[in-house]
């Protein structure tokens, strides 16, 4: 994690600014949020987990999805964004929790869902129009209805269009997230939620990569791990 932080210096005359005779509160200030950051990472690696189903993916991310966080699968087509995501909700289901899947992009299928081992009388599957829709609906299963495990298919174009605003409605889901203590998985071909995920999984045709996932957390040290 890098951190930058910008301090303006002005003086009242026109003499050569003198580095050397600057007050020490500018280290003093990094010491400060490096400690902060120590111990927020600290507390993320306690968070509490919920497996993804898949015992390769939790071991990269450490026991699986991070509770209170939006977990995001990016990948092209068949590379297996769908399959994760039907692994974590069979796996939900199968402990007797209700989730919902938000399908922007039309594409759930109760076939496959069901030879995933998905329990579909414990499904909510939520059938929205356009991106804001979508948002909302996750917000309003986050919020009003208890659901444990919340997906939001954006693939195949559910969010084109929407560079201006679109961090806007991404960050309105990371709040309803924090504020359940839930799970959100947001799939798509393209990152939409971005450095505000907590954890990234970018998918390819026969492998998953954990880009250093959770916020804070060492993106240099990528790991890989067959699907």
């Amino acid at each position: 994690m890098k951190v930058h932080r910008i301090f303006s210096l002005t003086t009242m005359n026109t003499s050569p600014f003198n580095v050397a005779s600057a007050p020490d509160y500018p280290a003093e200030s990094l010491a400060r949020l490096r400690e902060a950051t120590a111990r927020w990472v600290a507390q993320e690696r306690t968070r509490a987990r919920l497996t993804t189903g898949m015992e390769a993916l939790d071991g990269l991310l450490r026991g699986g999805w991070p509770q209170g966080r939006v977990g995001e699968l990016v990948g092209p087509p068949c590379s297996g964004r769908t399959a994760v995501a039907m692994a974590t909700v069979a796996a939900a289901t199968s402990r007797g929790e209700v989730v919902a899947w938000v399908d922007a992009a039309d594409a759930f299928d109760p076939v496959s869902a069901t030879a995933a081992g998905v329990e579909l009388d414990r499904v909510l599957w939520v059938r929205p129009g356009d991106l804001e829709k979508t948002v909302r609906a996750a917000e309003l299963c986050l919020d009003l209805c208890g659901f444990g495990v919340v997906v939001v298919d954006l693939a195949g174009g559910a969010a084109r269009g929407e560079r201006h605003g679109g961090k806007g409605k991404a960050m309105r889901l990371v709040r309803a997230v924090e504020r359940a203590g839930a799970v959100a998985l947001v799939l798509a071909e393209r990152a939409w939620v971005g450095t505000l995920a907590g954890v990234t999984v970018a998918l390819g045709r026969g492998a998953a990569e954990w880009r250093g996932g959770e916020r804070g957390a060492d993106r240099g040290s990528d790991r890989k791990s067959n699907v």
